[in-house]
């Protein structure tokens, strides 16, 4: 009986201490909630240690040695090889192992503003440390109404994603070009739309830790782009051609996948070596005196990667995308064939000039190519139409007049 005793009381302090974990990934967002659209607290690198509290689903809640509390993903912990080599320095001049929101904004912005400069900014805050486009409870709300399925396990061809902070300058400071070059449409309720549906498929790819952030770009041409770090434009163009929810859903699961699976980082492996993850703590927003030397070489990496991304796109990462496509809006709770009608219809839909997501932007022999390989995507994967998961009503009362 005794011993009884002693064996429960062991197991009642061993359940109360906290678990020691260490993480693996480059950079770790710290968040206020257990979902990628929660605000940033912090980041810390890899390699540091924290005590496990709780967890939720594929979030944990951990304190760290600077007492901050608050939640990190599976991701961050994850084995990975080598990851012992990926501690970079990253937050070189400051005594703690992570860095404050206040910090990472400087940094990001400041290089957004260099690489931009000269033109005006963005109407609005599109950095990840802004405030969040949408609330939990608005995220909640939204989801309730979706038979979401319970993810599985990933498919062979999702590669692992990991965080890397000079990621994040990068497509911010390309995100910021593109803002500026098209404009923003000044839609609140179609802007929290479309991140609303953006960050309910996020939760269903690799990189669902990410936090993507989603706008619409006042261009008539049917088009969208994947920036680095996880911004997404789509264009009233694109949008005009939709019909329902899942055709706005399809686009942008697609240019996530772009995103996940890296396709406008061509360089990126190559580039690591060069580009230190320490420099973007730099005083990168300073506007006066000439640039060091890894700032230049962070700004030549972004321009090339701009210009992978308003490039034509390869065939290959073009069908790889949207079978990736295809996979997160079955998960999500979507109809997947809603990405077949709607690459059909920009097959058929007249253009101005060549854009990435209509039919112009690729040979009409690519076009071709691409199309039928995600007829024998939907037909193999046994997808048929399903009314039901098209969401066309609430597509329809929301936008209205953004349209």
């Amino acid at each position: 009986m005794i011993r009884r005793i002693v064996l429960l009381l062991l197991a009642v302090t061993a359940a109360g201490q906290a678990q020691k974990l260490t993480t693996t990934q480059p950079a770790n967002y710290l968040r206020e909630g257990p979902a990628s659209y929660y605000q940033i607290l912090a980041m810390v690198p890899s390699a540091t240690a924290v005590d496990k509290m709780d967890q939720k689903g594929s979030w944990l809640k951990v304190k760290t040695v600077q007492n901050d509390l608050g939640w990190l993903s599976e991701n961050s912990f994850a084995v990975r090889d080598g990851a012992g080599q990926r501690n970079d320095a990253m937050l070189k001049g400051t005594a703690s192992a992570r860095a404050s929101r206040a910090e990472l904004a400087a940094a990001v912005k400041g290089f957004g503003k260099k690489y931009v400069e000269g033109a005006e900014e963005p109407p609005q805050d599109i950095s990840k440390y802004a405030t969040p486009t949408v609330s939990p409870a608005e995220m909640e709300s939204f989801e309730n109404g979706f038979a979401a399925e319970a993810l599985r396990g990933y498919a062979a061809m999702e590669r692992p994603f990991d965080l890397y902070f000079h990621e994040e300058a990068i497509g911010l400071g390309i995100a910021q070009k593109i803002a500026v070059q098209k404009g923003l449409v000044q839609d609140p309720a179609a802007t929290r739309y479309i991140n609303l549906i953006g960050n309910h498929l996020s939760k269903f790819t690799k990189a669902y830790d990410l936090g993507f952030r989603f706008y619409l770009l006042n261009d008539p041409r049917a088009s969208a782009f994947a920036c680095p770090g996880g911004y997404v434009f789509i264009t009233k163009g694109i949008l005009s051609l939709c019909t329902s929810e899942a055709e706005l859903a399809a686009v942008i699961a697609h240019e996530m996948a772009h995103v996940v699976q890296r396709h406008g980082l061509k360089e990126l492996k190559k580039s690591e070596a060069k580009v230190k993850s320490e420099q973007a703590f730099a005083e990168l927003e300073e506007e006066t005196g000439p640039m060091g030397e890894e700032e230049r070489e962070l700004e030549q990496y972004a321009e090339n990667a701009y210009n992978n991304i308003i490039a034509p796109r390869l065939i290959g990462y073009e069908k790889e995308a949207d079978k990736l496509a295809l996979l997160y809006l079955k998960r999500a709770g979507y109809d997947p064939t809603a990405l077949l009608s709607m690459v059909e219809r920009l097959q058929e839909a007249p253009a101005a000039a060549p854009d990435i997501f209509d039919d112009n932007y690729m040979k009409k022999d690519e076009f071709a190519e691409r199309l039928g390989a995600l007829r024998e995507a939907v037909r193999s994967g046994g997808h048929r139409p399903a009314p039901s998961r098209q969401f066309t009503d609430r597509f329809r009362s929301t936008l209205g007049a953004s349209r």
